[in-house]
């Protein structure tokens, strides 16, 4: 007997409820209920009333079904009418009914292998709102024990319906787009139309993909027989009656009893309240009998092990679970009714495999060619293109404010001549400020074209003036050439990207965002790339490679004390959390130290290196002040403690011109950089040389190192970043044709100083620029360019 309840408490163990009071307050401790002390311990004295089940006692009391097996042994073999159970009064979580009535928490039963960190995260508070509402949680956490999440302090993220109106769902591992399709009930189409980033062929676990409700809804979703309740567009809501168990329930509906289990987690199967609603999921409904690929299926038997659940098994076999499910099913075998010691029947990996390929050919005959003329989701090949069977003209407009009014008025003078009004031109030409950064980037696209010319490459280039206002912008985009252009460049500022983007939509043109970080466009364009990279989509790459060079380090992260900077907030946070989640994933107590920057206390900085190993300085701060002073303070302590130092820092650093680079070299500085020149590059030398040669100017990095940018500067800032675009781009072309947006992790032609790579922002947005450099600066004052993969 003893055995037989440890193995129930294990099973328990394993199926942990988490409770929300506030909504399942419909059952509370029974009015009247008296109390009894047994060895100096509180208990209520609870009668079995008829039809009640331990799981719904423990939701009237608050506890778990664990806490009440404790005390009463034999309720483990079932309870009868009328016995009395003793249930454990337990301090601030059921000492009360008002307590018991109150939706300020959700209480979570602690699972093995869960810490408080764990539990924070899981439910987006804080880890001291844990400490503060459960006395003794910052010490050890018992197993089985209910932990108190305030609801007020939790960051409530909805991945449920967008505010554009669509499902969002997320992919799960080993999870297919044909899978998905049909748990709503959908065409594979209808999900393509939606998430043009899956036309590659590529799913990938843990991102998002949309599922059209307005599709859902207007289908037809009920099966032909309805047995009885009321529906919505994924559900039919079926009212319990007595005797019947969700095995039954499924049954009736034709539904896979998996899936209706799966769908109403929060009620006990063994337990079912009579006249509770459960829901049968209407993609689980199988319609009509079809002849059973199953029975000859090769099989082989598993005897269930202690705790074991059928994820257990799908994993240690390699078989997916519903593959288990249906073969099982086939044999006979009740998986609802899983426990110890069962036989169940296992498909051996070559015939699923079989069964999935003919599985496949027959979906592929049944689908029709979408307007591309691609299989649904068939992965796209991109190395069938081929430019030079016909080397068709590639059509580019290239769009950007050049002024060119502003700068014909600098040089003309104009003077009256009998009577009339004379323009004359100046002997010195200038070129308007206001031009400058767009006539550069224009010339580093003209060289990336003497470069495709000789590659053998035919271009178009339209070159449109779009100042001085959106009104010349609209008249330019009732051109008729550009619906037939093949890829847009521009344009430069924010307040005209809508107009283009809507543009580029409605005629499927690639376009490219080149300067400006403002983009509010992204996720509402397919075809939209964002060049210009922007720090906050950076975050967690950056976040990553500091921890990746801190391991086994100290790190040290100085924060300033401006608690208003939302740029430093998030990047501190994202950073402290990365350090915690991987020390405790492998077991580790982290050697981490923040510490908030006060002026002049060198001697606090001093305490915080550590002599005898390395220390990892980040400051996660780009006000060109403040980091100034902290770097000089992090020399002074490094010289003084004679700890040895390597310094991180962030890309808006290589345009302060108030930090002393000497500093940076000293402090083995490691800063990230999106812009880097390598002048040992043949390549590179070549194209700088005819540059050099073409416009009698030096072309250097958007951000050389410690320079102020200036537009007053005779050197040219944006040329070699015009290049880099337009020759990744027009070269995409080239390689792929139209389809390259779906093949660019297979692009990677030579840049002079940014490495371009391109991720989408989800599976409906745009594309954003994930290029990233990391310089690092020597004592012996050399320099190393690494890049951040």
């Amino acid at each position: 007997m003893k055995y037989f309840v440890i193995a129930l408490v294990g099973v328990l163990f394993a199926f942990p409820p988490v409770f929300q009071f506030g909504a399942v307050a419909q059952s509370n401790i029974p009015e009247g209920t008296e109390k009894i002390f047994i060895d100096g311990k509180e208990y209520y004295l609870h009668k079995v009333q008829q039809g009640e089940g331990l799981y719904r006692i423990s939701v009237s009391y608050g506890v778990s079904q664990k806490e009440i097996l404790e005390v009463n042994p034999s309720a483990a073999f079932g309870l009868k009418l009328g016995q009395v159970l003793k249930v454990p009064v337990i301090k601030g979580r059921n000492s009360t009914e008002a307590q018991l009535k109150s939706e300020e928490y959700i209480y979570h039963t602690v699972e093995k292998g869960q810490t408080a960190y764990y539990i924070a995260k899981r439910y987006r508070v804080d880890l001291q709102d844990i400490y503060d509402n459960n006395p003794g949680s910052d010490q050890q956490l018992l197993l089985g024990a209910f932990i108190k999440i305030p609801k007020d302090k939790v960051r409530h993220i909805n991945y449920t319906i967008s505010d554009d109106g669509y499902y969002v769902h997320k992919v799960e591992p080993k999870e297919t787009l044909y899978g998905i399709a049909k748990k709503y009930r959908l065409d594979i189409n209808d999900i393509l139309k939606y998430n043009e980033g899956l036309e590659s062929g590529v799913l990938t676990a843990g991102s998002f993909i949309r599922v059209p409700v307005d599709v859902i809804e207007e289908r037809d979703l009920a099966p032909k027989e309805k047995v009885g309740g009321t529906d919505d567009a994924l559900y039919i809501y079926h009212k319990i009656k007595e005797g019947e168990t969700l095995y039954s329930i499924a049954e009736s509906y034709n539904a896979k009893p998996h899936d209706v289990i799966i769908a109403n987690k929060s009620i006990n199967a063994n337990d079912l309240p009579n006249g509770y609603l459960v829901r049968i999921p209407k993609a689980s409904i199988k319609h009509g009998k079809k002849e059973n690929p199953f029975e000859d299926a090769v099989l082989k038997n598993h005897k269930i092990k202690k705790r074991e659940q059928l994820y257990d098994v799908a994993d240690k076999y390699d078989i997916p679970s519903d593959i288990i499910e249906k073969v099982n099913a086939s044999a006979g075998i009740d998986l609802v009714k899983w426990k110890k010691g069962m036989v169940i029947k296992v498909p051996t990996k070559k015939w699923v495999e079989q069964y999935y390929e003919s599985e496949l050919q027959v979906n592929l005959e049944d689908s029709e060619v979408n307007k591309k003329g691609v299989l649904p989701f068939e992965k796209m090949e991109c190395d069938l293109y081929d430019y030079s069977l016909t080397r068709p003209s590639i059509k580019v407009a290239l769009m950007l404010p050049f002024n060119v009014e502003a700068t014909r008025r600098m040089n003309f003078t104009e003077e009256e001549l009998n009577g009339e009004m004379i323009q004359t031109p100046n002997e010195n030409r200038r070129l308007s400020m206001r031009s400058k950064v767009f006539v550069e980037f224009y010339q580093g696209v003209l060289l990336a074209l003497e470069t495709l010319k000789q590659e053998g490459v035919n271009v178009d280039l339209f070159v449109y003036d779009t100042a001085p206002d959106s009104l010349k912008l609209k008249e330019i985009l009732s051109k008729p050439e550009l619906e037939h252009v093949d890829l847009i460049i521009g344009p430069a500022y924010s307040s005209n990207l809508k107009y283009v983007s809507d543009f580029s939509k409605q005629h499927e043109i690639p376009m490219v965002y080149p300067l400006s970080t403002l983009n509010k466009q992204m996720d509402h364009n397919p075809l939209l790339f964002q060049a210009n990279p922007s720090d906050t989509l950076m975050f967690d790459i950056m976040a990553r490679r500091v921890i990746q060079s801190s391991r086994g380090n100290r790190l040290v992260m100085i924060r300033t004390e401006n608690e208003d900077n939302e740029f430093e907030q998030r990047l501190s946070q994202l950073i402290r959390d990365k350090v915690y989640w991987e020390s405790f994933k492998n077991g580790e107590v982290p050697d981490f130290v923040e510490y908030k920057f006060k002026q002049d206390d060198l001697a606090s900085l001093e305490r915080m290196l550590d002599k005898n190993k390395e220390n990892t300085v980040l400051i996660p701060s780009i006000e060109e002040a403040q980091v100034n002073r902290i770097v000089t303070t992090v020399k002074g302590a490094a010289d003084k403690t004679k700890a040895n130092v390597t310094l991180w820092g962030l890309p808006d650093w290589m345009k302060y011109n108030t930090i002393n680079p000497e500093d940076i070299h000293q402090l083995n500085g490691r800063i990230f950089s999106y812009y880097a020149v390598d002048y040992n590059d043949s390549i590179n030398d070549e194209r700088i040389m005819a540059y050099r040669h073409w416009f009698k100017t030096e072309p250097i990095a958007i951000s050389p190192f410690f320079q102020a940018a200036s537009a007053q500067s005779n050197m040219s800032r944006y040329s070699l970043w015009g290049h880099d675009v337009s020759y990744y781009f027009i070269s995409a072309l080239r390689d792929y044709g139209t389809n390259f947006p779906h093949c660019l992790l297979h692009h990677k032609p030579h840049t002079i100083q940014s490495k371009l790579n391109f991720l989408r922002v989800s599976n409906w947005g745009g594309f954003y620029n994930h290029g990233l450099f990391v310089l690092k600066f020597s004592p012996d004052f050399n320099l190393e360019i690494e890049e951040v993969q």
